[in-house]
């Protein structure tokens, strides 16, 4: 009947204007409320500030704010007084990522599988070109509170969120709203906090951007659009006469993005850093949202210096259920289901300032389970503390109002009855501008105990066990005479009272008996209703619950942590056991290889140079390059020496044509060109295909944009650094390169009748796109010169012609600062393309995977074109039907610089063997054959100056091999790179045995009794 009561009182609330903050220009409904509002809650133990804990102190609060807080407050006339001894008061909680109160896109709005490509984004009121930029969105005028939702949170202590519809590439403006009851208008606390950005394209049903570097490519581009739309319209309107220019709300929403902050949101470590350096290139602040996995990054992460979102979903258990699952689980996964718990400490040891979100928990429950396991991991509750308070309300920039106890903010406060993160700790009532929500009553009394009294004229024992509180209450216990027990049935509780009733007859009474009693210290007091009707007054006292093994004199609590006489076994704790490697994965290295002074003596030497094969010689590096190279030469001191005797040495494979270490999608295939998109912008150092082409000698190689369209994005060449950052991989002293293409991909006509709509559909369409595109660049380029040869008065009163990043990276192509490769087979295409090129007085650089070569070799040596080859690929697709294996020994034949590649992560770790084919298919030297893996690729990639064969000066790329490298029966025993080593066959060897031996423990550690709870990733 009571809690039914507060029911209907709470419901009676909600009708009236109630809040501190109320809407002025809202009339009330019914009655105005005259609930005094000024309150002080005395002897209490506040966390004013992390750092500021005051026990027995008051906090007082008027109208939605706090008044004062400390030990020394004097009561004010006319405050209600809410002692709270015994309990804690914690400022509110502030989660800065949430999604509270707006909509989700309907599953009917998205993109379903087998839909056809949509290439043009609904125009609707002024938006965007793309239908991932919803910059113009301010969320707070979709708010509605949701007060299932609010509860939840509020249950947990939170009292305001940022909130952001999560969906899109730009996303809108957040806001900052409280949890409490109320009008929207009466909740909004910041109603334009700040945009939203991410890589995730989200509900868009337009093609543009399929692949990450196309969400990126998307993002720079918008921000230049956002300089121009300034500069435009400003010169617009000293010179109205000119064109009218468009009304763009999402560039005019973004126009003050520039020095404010930006919430990135990034899936894993890599996004994050990839994040953080596009806004240092676009000059903006950033707040990133974390993955949780920070942990395997963590001294780049540390060296940006900048604040995270941390959510606390820790990864679950893999599956390991049946015999044969860990063979699908990777150690990666197993070391991150280990490690990721102790993410939030590292962040602190590192000085990482970071707030706690909510977000990617399946059940908000768990929330503070994950946090009390991460201060079992390292967290000090101090920085838990600031994570949840101080940090996220300066994150959302309202550290004026919340995120403490101070005189003047909002009464915005948690009550709990001890430690917010001691497991046992509930939160009692949360404040929200100084309003309750409550959840158990301050007044709430525990029953447990063990009581002792009289009943049908013999002693009783009264034991009750009182679990949980408030609506996750569980009272129960039995009544005892002797060594006869009856169970407590119908228990319920109000307050200070307990009723249960007993049935008698096992005690020598008779039928049920009803009890009413009241706690009043250590004593249960009230009547009990026997079965005749009689009532009778009725009372016990707690005492000390005797045990088995209890003797006289003995305090029976000394026996609370032994069985049996035995103390119980400590559990174990909750630490990570696997190892942290670069990367963080199989095969990582504890610590990276470092740069050292080599001898290598008595070696057979490919240098692929001028010196040719050179028997029984020996190699000097120091600093990295090579110093020298010859017979009889002497090792200096000090360096390592390696007896090569009987070894071959060759320079460092080289793959003029890749498609590893590419982060999601190697291919932006959405519109016939994306010139650009740039593979440096998502170089993925983690592909363990970097470690298996180190396997097979490749030190080098050039990512390639895919095949999907007839102008792909801008290439990426990198040294195989296993271990290194994705900017330590890059190798940067080559020109650029991007990739163009021909042939089935890039037409699309034979992928179905929905992919029907993307021009071009033929192969004569494809010379008319790319045709037009260089015409483009070219009008681009000179509407730039004409431009910038205006006087600085003119310029400014003239609209300038706005950056295009597309047409800029054909324009570097035009200009000769960057060269094409291009995809290839028909020998009709390839003819085409370089007539094409030769018109606009450009030379395509490489015709790569060109197995038509063969037909047009002479063709192709007068233009100058190389040619990248695999010699036995044939007839997996019609337009392949005519290769030959001797394509590539026929084309070296005709003066065409050749190099073969490989298009697969496996066949590039045996480039060795597929260029030893052209010795067998056409009777090519060995040493000819071994330069289409070393020199000739790096003449192709244009940095034969630095890499690709054995000279002195050059960088010490090297290859020590069992034996002759074209033979299929050798095999690397060491990979070298600038004088670090980074494959060691024998080290190999004892990693394989290392792996297996941590994933054995790491299993082990799941399967165990407490491992799958502890790493449930609630």
């Amino acid at each position: 009947m009571i809690d039914h009561m507060r029911i209907i009182q709470r419901a009676l609330l909600g009708l009236l204007v109630t809040s501190a903050l109320a809407a002025q220009t809202t009339p009330p409904l019914g009655i105005t409320d005259k609930t005094p509002e000024l309150k002080a809650f005395t002897n209490a133990r506040i966390y004013v500030t992390p750092d500021q804990v005051v026990d027995s102190a008051m906090l007082v609060i008027d109208r939605g704010k706090i008044i004062a807080v400390g030990r020394k407050v004097t009561i004010p006339d006319g405050a209600v007084v809410i002692d709270l001894e015994g309990k804690s008061i914690y400022p509110g909680f502030v989660d800065p990522f949430a999604e509270y109160g707006l909509k989700s896109v309907p599953e009917s709005e998205r993109r379903r599988y087998g839909e056809p490509p949509v290439y043009e984004a609904t125009r609707i009121g002024c938006n965007a070109w793309n239908n991932a930029i919803h910059a113009e969105e301010n969320w707070v005028g979709q708010f509605q509170p949701d007060r299932k939702t609010a509860d939840n949170l509020l249950k947990l202590g939170f009292t305001t969120v940022q909130s952001v519809h999560r969906d899109g590439v730009f996303r809108g403006r957040g806001f900052v709203v409280s949890l409490g009851d109320g009008l929207p208008n009466d909740l909004v606390i910041r109603p334009h906090s700040w945009h939203f950005l991410s890589f995730n394209k989200g509900s868009s049903k337009q093609e543009y951007p399929t692949s990450q570097m196309g969400a990126i490519a998307l993002i720079r581009q918008t921000f230049l659009d956002v300089d121009w739309y300034c500069q435009a319209h400003a010169a617009h309107r000293k010179n109205p006469k000119q064109e009218k220019l468009e009304t763009n709300l999402a560039l005019e929403a973004l126009q003050t993005v520039i020095g404010e902050t930006v919430v990135f949101e990034t899936d894993d470590c890599l996004a994050l850093l990839r994040a953080d350096r596009l806004a240092r290139e676009l000059g903006f602040d950033v707040v990133h949202v974390g993955s949780g996995l920070e942990f395997e990054k963590i001294d780049e992460i540390k060296a940006i210096g900048h604040s995270i979102i941390l959510p606390v979903a820790f990864p679950k258990p893999p599956e390991l259920t049946s015999l044969g699952d860990e063979v699908d689980v990777s150690l990666a996964t197993l070391r991150r289901w280990d490690w990721a718990p102790s993410n939030p400490a590292i962040l602190e040891q590192n000085k990482i300032r970071f707030a706690l979100t909510t977000a990617g928990l399946e059940n908000k429950d768990d929330f503070f389970a994950n946090v009390r396991r991460a201060i079992k991991r390292g967290l000090s509750e101090k920085t838990a503390l600031a994570a949840l308070t101080t940090v996220p309300a300066e994150i959302c920039g309202v550290a004026d109002l919340l995120g403490s106890l101070e005189s003047g903010k909002l009464a915005d406060f948690v009550v709990c009855n001890g430690n917010i993160f001691d497991e046992k700790t509930a939160v009692y009532a949360v404040y929200t501008h100084g309003r309750k929500t409550e959840f158990i009553p301050f007044d709430e009394v525990s029953f447990a105990g063990y009581y002792t009294g009289r009943l049908l004229d013999k002693p009783v024992a009264l034991k009750i066990t009182d679990e949980g509180h408030g609506t996750a209450r569980a009272i129960s216990g039995e009544l005892k005479s002797d060594s006869v027990k009856a169970e407590l049935q119908n228990t319920s509780h109000d307050r200070d009272l307990l009723s249960f009733s007993v049935a008698l007859d096992s005690l020598g009474g008779a039928g049920v008996a009803r009890f009413a009693l009241r706690k009043a210290g250590d004593r249960l007091s009230g009547r009990v209703a026997f079965a005749d009707g009689r009532w009778n007054a009725w009372d016990v006292t707690w005492a000390v619950e005797p045990t088995a093994d209890t003797t006289a004199g003995q305090d029976s609590t000394k026996n609370k942590d032994t069985v049996q006489g035995k103390e119980e076994e400590p559990k174990a704790p909750d630490t990570p056991i696997a190892r942290l490697t670069h990367p963080n994965m199989a095969y990582g290295f504890e610590s990276l290889p470092q740069r050292e002074n080599v001898f290598v003596r008595n070696a057979t030497i490919w240098t692929s140079d001028s010196l040719g094969v050179l028997a029984n010689a020996d190699l000097l590096i120091n600093d990295g390059r090579i110093e020298a190279v010859g017979r009889n030469l002497k090792a200096p001191s000090g360096c390592r020496i390696i007896d090569a005797t009987g070894k071959h040495v060759t320079a460092g494979i080289i793959d003029e044509h890749s498609h590893m270490c590419i982060s999601d999608d190697v291919n932006e295939g959405s519109d016939a060109i994306s010139s650009e998109v740039r593979i440096s912008d998502v170089i993925e150092p983690e592909d363990i295909n970097t470690y298996r082409s180190l396997a097979g000698g490749v030190t080098a190689a050039r990512l390639l944009h895919g095949s999907a369209n007839p102008i792909g994005g801008q290439a990426q060449i990198i040294k195989l650094r296993w271990g290194a950052t994705s900017e330590e991989m890059k190798f940067t002293q080559a020109p650029p390169s991007i990739k163009f293409a021909l042939g089935e991909n890039v037409k699309q006509s034979d992928w179905g009748d929905q992919f029907r709509t993307r021009y071009p559909q033929s192969r004569l369409g494809v010379e008319t796109t790319i045709r037009d595109a260089f015409q483009t660049a070219r009008e681009y380029e000179a509407e730039w010169n004409r431009y910038n040869a205006l006087d600085r008065k003119t310029r400014e009163s003239t609209i300038p012609p706005r950056r295009n990043l597309r047409l800029e990276a054909l324009v570097e192509v035009l200009n000769s600062r960057a060269y094409i490769t291009c995809h290839s087979y028909v020998q009709s295409e390839v003819l085409m393309l370089m007539r094409l090129a030769e018109e606009y007085g450009i030379r395509i650089a490489v015709f790569t995977h060109i197995l038509e070569g063969y037909k047009i070799a002479d063709e192709m040596a007068r233009h100058g074109a190389g040619g990248g080859s695999i010699p036995d690929w044939w007839a997996y697709k019609f337009e392949t039907y005519d290769a030959i294996p001797q394509s590539p020994g026929l084309m070296h034949e005709r003066g065409v610089l050749v190099s073969i590649n490989s298009d697969s992560p496996h066949l590039q770790r045996l480039l060795n063997q597929a260029a030893a084919k052209s010795v067998m298919y056409t009777g090519m030297s060995e040493e000819d054959a071994l330069n289409m893996v070393t020199i000739n690729p790096a003449r192709q990639l244009k940095a034969d100056r630095h890499i690709g064969s054995i000279k002195i000066g050059k960088d010490a790329d090297f290859v020590i091999w069992s034996g002759n490298p074209l033979s299929a029966y050798s095999h690397p025993e060491q990979t070298w790179i600038d004088g670090k080593k980074y494959f060691d066959i024998e080290d190999d060897a004892r990693l394989r045995v290392q792996v297996s031996e941590e994933k054995n423990k790491l299993i082990q550690k799941i399967l165990s009794p407490t491992g799958a709870k502890k790493g449930a990733g609630k």
